[in-house]
């Protein structure tokens, strides 16, 4: 069965801007897709990024390229809304496909173009549900290779809700690991309205930016956070918290409104270390609820665990987050800035020694549980060393590359973390050529971006 959704209404011409759909939008097994260009180049032919998700990327030669965006664009015509998409209408819009592919390649068998339909389909919706793939799908380009056709980041963090406004405190909690707690940039006069926020988000769809992360601060504090997750429909979407303001209501409209995932904060399955690390009496009751409404409301549910000297007894965290029924987890190391600084400087931040040993007792565990585990901070440990403990992948620096921010004012920083005042330039007033060649977010690209450091700590 395929159900599609169509989220843009807008008609481009084949070759232009990033294509989308979204197949089986009501899931199981969501595949939102963007075929996102690359940049003009005077010499070869630089493979398009398909976007799954908003996790993984598959590199697309031109002729599998234009036959997708092709195939989006008929879907787009045959469909005003989801819905299921019937027999006849499959192979009406197959037809149409092979029609339009064979104006580009004149030569290129029917059957042949049909096949390679169906086997690019295919493979982006098994890697969507977790199916088994070939391991040659991974082979093509990486990041770092991949950054000189790239013209915009392929997420973008909305930070929509300040930690303070005029000096009084916005965000709920007040977390002694907070990378968000960094100053004016995060303390503004008023914040932005629903208006300026859904411009901005209009401004990174027109920029070809695929994904996009609501962030604060605390996000639910904004009483329009489902408006504008609605506005941004078009995008994968995602939503960082803590959960203490969740209520069932809000998690339902959140998931109307097409929310792709929530990914939630949990310190310890001790609500007393929970407690102490996010300065709030209570909260881990809150929290946990919070995860107990997401889940129960069928959003797609991840829980992230910054780990520090407190909370080292991570396997136990672990067992109760799987007990919740949760399967995705991420942890890190403290990002140097906002009030980990302090933490790092005291001694309160593991050792390297020490957070490989918690590390590879958790990627054990997730085995066994069969959950997913991902280590988010580049620099703590050599690249080698983290996959060598059985982790996925080791993290690098995604700074004016992979993603970047926008803070409460509406400056783009290069990453969500990065708050120390230094902006490269204004989402509402500058265009995002000028903001994407801006000297400094050049420089960062080229010299931290893809790399497995924290640029950060150079600052």
């Amino acid at each position: 069965m395929i159900l599609f959704r169509n989220l843009d209404r807008k008609r481009k011409a084949w070759h232009d801007g990033v294509a989308h759909a979204t197949l089986d939008p009501e899931g199981p097994g969501v595949a939102r897709l963007h075929l996102v260009p690359p940049k003009p180049v005077l010499f070869g032919n630089p493979p398009s990024q398909l976007l799954i998700n908003g996790t993984w990327f598959l590199p697309v030669g031109p002729s599998w390229a234009a036959v997708l965006r092709i195939f989006f664009e008929e879907l787009q015509r045959c469909c005003t809304d989801k819905r299921e998409i019937s027999p006849e209408e499959i192979k009406q819009i197959e037809q149409a496909v092979v029609a339009h592919v064979t104006k580009l390649y004149p030569k290129t068998d029917r059957d042949l173009i049909l096949n390679d339909l169906k086997e690019i389909v295919t493979l982006a919706v098994n890697i969507a549900t977790n199916h088994d793939v070939p391991e040659e799908t991974h082979a093509g380009l990486n990041l770092e290779q991949y950054s000189r056709y790239m013209t915009a980041p392929h997420r973008m963090d909305l930070i929509v809700a300040p930690m303070s406004t005029n000096g009084r405190r916005a965000c709920p909690l007040e977390c002694a690991c907070c990378y968000a707690d960094s100053g004016q940039v995060m303390d503004i006069e008023k914040p932005l309205s629903t208006e300026d926020w859904k411009d901005i988000i209009d401004k990174c769809k027109a920029a070809g930016i695929p994904m996009l992360t609501f962030t604060g601060g605390e996000p639910l504090t904004r009483p329009d956070i489902v408006d504008l997750v609605r506005h941004a429909a078009w995008f994968v979407t995602r939503l960082n918290t803590s959960a203490y303001n969740l209520t069932p209501e809000l998690a339902a409209a959140l998931q109307s409104a097409s929310l792709d995932g929530m990914q939630i904060t949990l310190y310890s399955h001790n609500p007393e270390i929970h407690d102490t690390l996010v300065g709030k009496k209570g909260a881990w009751e809150r929290t946990v609820a919070g995860i107990k409404i997401a889940r129960d409301t069928g959003l797609s549910v991840s829980i992230n665990t910054p780990i520090v000297e407190r909370n080292r007894d991570y396997a136990d965290t672990l067992r109760f987050v799987h007990s919740l029924g949760i399967h995705c987890v991420g942890c890190s190391s403290l990002i140097p800035t906002g009030g980990a600084v302090e933490q790092i400087a005291t001694g309160k931040a593991l050792t390297p020694e020490e957070l490989k040993d918690i590390l590879r007792e958790a990627v054990a565990l997730c085995k066994e549980l069969k959950m997913e585990i991902s280590f988010t901070s580049p620099g703590w440990l050599p690249s080698e060393e983290i996959l060598a403990l059985g982790l996925p992948s080791a993290p690098v620096c995604g700074a004016c590359l992979s993603n970047m921010a926008v803070t409460p004012a509406g400056d783009v920083v290069p990453c969500q973390s990065w708050l120390n005042g230094q902006t490269l330039g204004s989402m509402r007033t500058e265009t995002w050529r000028k903001i994407w060649n801006n000297k400094t977010c050049i420089n960062i690209r080229k010299n931290s971006a893809a790399k497995p450091k924290c640029a950060l700590k150079e600052v």
